[in-house]
């Protein structure tokens, strides 16, 4: 059983048809999570997690989401793999709308699509040793014998670059590092093509980072896999996506190539996110201009009226607390959300 072989696609109903330039099309997504008081739970309030984010990931490439705690990132990821039914919008993939799809069609569309989390000694059952934990997903599946899944688990340790002679060996008896790896190796075998990388690398240490980062994208030129790779740390984002989404309280505040994005950022929070960022080189780390932002995040349970970020941006108008910015193209695919620009 080779593992490069993809299975045949389940049937899907569909009501309209989308372009497959791109894997995953999202259109004004919402996740609003109900705020409960009283005996009887009634809803008085939502928790605007995600509040009309649209986006669209290519084949083969990167989107990166970066923005601060809270600002509805993971969030995005459960919704695309629907562990958390959208309140309202769509998610396409390939051409199947996600935020309706019913729980028998996601069971079975679930294998194309995986998430590997932050916390691997979280996720990973620490009952079970490491083969039986990579060949869980194929068994659920249902996808070929027990010694076809076993040899598709040594193949993807050595993919990862873990030793198969650990493989009846627990997690508790791995480093964070190749914990991580045990996750990646877990989401691969049953051969998806769209993964959701959460956080993968912000509990590691710099050196582990980078050798994780490296091996995430051998794996998508070797496998044709396509990413949403969420993190904080801008420089990891940068280097991994070929495109990156800023968030700022449930909405994107910038979408555009990660290129460009770097070396010249349109909204506010962006410049004061990569003012941010330290650098290499210390003598241009401290000559450079720092945008420091005052106030608190307002709660997403009552977000401003306006843009979302006008109660901290320094260049915030009359304009910014009255009307909400349109999510326009200002030109060469870099979209933007604010009146200033």
């Amino acid at each position: 059983m080779s593992i490069d072989k993809v299975a045949a696609e389940q049937p899907f109903n569909v009501t309209e048809k989308y372009s497959f330039e791109d894997m995953i099309v999202v259109k004004d997504l919402k996740m609003h999570f109900p705020v409960t008081a009283g005996l009887l739970k009634r809803q008085v309030a939502s928790v605007k997690a995600v509040d009309g984010v649209s986006f669209g990931v290519k084949r083969g490439e990167t989107l990166g989401i970066v923005g601060e705690s809270g600002s509805g990132k993971s969030t995005i990821g459960n919704c695309l793999l629907h562990r958390c039914v959208p309140t309202a919008g769509e998610i396409i993939y390939e051409g199947h709308d996600l935020a309706k799809i019913t729980k028998t069609g996601m069971r079975r569309l679930s294998k194309h699509l995986q998430m590997i989390t932050q916390d691997p000694f979280a996720s990973l059952d620490p009952r079970m040793d490491i083969q039986q934990i990579v060949c869980e997903g194929m068994e659920i599946h249902k996808m070929g014998d027990k010694k076809e899944r076993e040899e598709i688990a040594i193949r993807m340790l050595e993919m990862v670059g873990l030793n198969p002679e650990f493989r009846h060996r627990y997690p508790h008896e791995f480093s964070g590092g190749q914990r991580q790896r045990i996750s990646i190796a877990r989401a691969l075998a049953i051969q998806p093509n769209f993964v959701v990388c959460d956080e993968v690398v912000s509990a590691l240490d710099v050196s582990i980072q980078a050798q994780v980062v490296s091996l995430l994208m051998k794996l998508q030129a070797d496998l044709n896999l396509t990413y949403v790779f969420i993190g904080h740390d801008l420089s990891v984002v940068r280097y991994i996506s070929n495109n990156v989404a800023v968030m700022y309280l449930g909405k994107i505040m910038e979408l555009t190539s990660s290129d460009e994005l770097y070396s010249q950022p349109l909204h506010p929070y962006t410049k004061a996110l990569i003012s941010a960022a330290p650098i290499p080189n210390p003598r241009v780390d401290r000559a450079r201009e720092r945008i420091l932002l005052k106030g608190e995040v307002p709660s997403p349970i009552d977000p401003p009226k306006g843009c979302n970020f006008c109660t901290r941006c320094p260049y915030a108008e009359k304009r910014c607390f009255q009307e909400e910015p349109e999510f326009k193209d200002v030109g060469g695919g870099h979209f933007v959300a604010c009146h200033l620009v």
